[in-house]
């Protein structure tokens, strides 16, 4: 295995650690509550959960961490900005954890931050995500937010590869105007993770891996990426599952902890229901990474 000769940072985010050297600490685990077709849900347009087992899963998500002592964040899927807020609402109220809020709109995900500021949950909120997308005028009501924390997706559609996602950080990739890095922080953003931005198996999703360890090795930022993305479009799992839908887990949840070979701080897994299998995988990789370490 290996140590990062420079320095890396560990930003605390609602009380739990992100960064460092591999082995030095579990790797932070992301599950998505909400999402598209999530059953807890009742109105995604207002915002209303089966809120019994909403307190269930997130109960459950609990204890699975606990059960391996596996350090985690809860993401925040909402479509709008009163779901978005109402879902702040139930879920602040239910977990301590740090909480990614996420959507395909930015008005949403900056009711969401104005909302967190107002009520004093500002320290537990990640950005989800600023991006090549990301326009001047979400950028400057993310500053005003005072949100410090933010996922810097590093999605190039010009160049799928390890250099489209490392000159998208760096410089703009001929995107943007300087490096996305800057731009955030420029923008209040001073406890950025950086996300390698996995998208399908056809758009190189294995460059994400090889694009976490330079990432890490060039600015000793907090980094990671969503490796399940890329299942459901790899052909022989697509295959599979139509006759054992139970193999396409396996292949999930081995997602989950290739990352953590190349030295992932943290992983987005998908489905928070999925947390039980995932934190036990997780936590064993981290283990032998720990160990393999040791003599460094």
């Amino acid at each position: 295995m290996f140590r990062f000769q420079n320095e890396q940072q560990v930003y605390t985010i609602g009380g739990v650690p992100f960064g460092g050297q591999p082995g030095a600490r579990r790797t932070v685990l992301v599950g998505s509550l909400f999402y598209p077709g999530h059953s807890v849900v009742e109105d995604r347009i207002k915002g209303r959960v089966k809120r019994e087992a909403l307190e269930k899963m997130i109960s459950d998500h609990r204890e699975a961490m606990k059960n391996t002592d596996s350090p985690a964040a809860l993401m925040i899927y909402a479509e709008t900005a009163e779901s978005m807020v109402s879902y702040l609402d139930d879920v602040s109220s239910l977990s301590d954890l740090p909480l990614f809020l996420d959507s395909p709109s930015p008005e949403v995900k900056l009711g969401g931050a104005v909302k967190a500021g107002e009520i004093g949950l500002g320290d537990r909120i990640v950005y989800n995500s600023l991006n090549a997308g990301s326009s001047a005028d979400e950028l400057a009501r993310l500053r005003d937010s005072k949100i410090r924390s933010a996922v810097l997706l590093a999605f190039n559609p010009r160049d799928f590869g390890v250099k489209g996602k490392i000159y998208l950080l760096e410089d703009g990739g001929g995107m943007l105007p300087e490096g996305l890095i800057d731009i955030a922080r420029k923008h209040g953003i001073d406890r950025p993770l950086i996300d390698l931005a996995v998208m399908s198996v056809e758009q190189n999703a294995g460059s994400a891996l090889k694009a976490l360890i330079v990432a890490k090795a060039k600015w000793g930022l907090p980094s990671g990426c969503a490796l399940h993305n890329a299942v459901e479009s790899w052909r022989p799992v697509l295959k599979a599952k139509e006759t054992d839908k139970q193999l396409f887990r396996y292949v999930d949840v081995s997602s989950a902890v290739i990352p953590i070979m190349a030295g992932a701080d943290f992983v987005i897994y998908g489905p928070i229901e999925y947390a039980r299998r995932v934190s036990l995988a997780a936590a064993f990789a981290d283990e032998l990474v720990k160990q393999s370490v040791s003599d460094l």
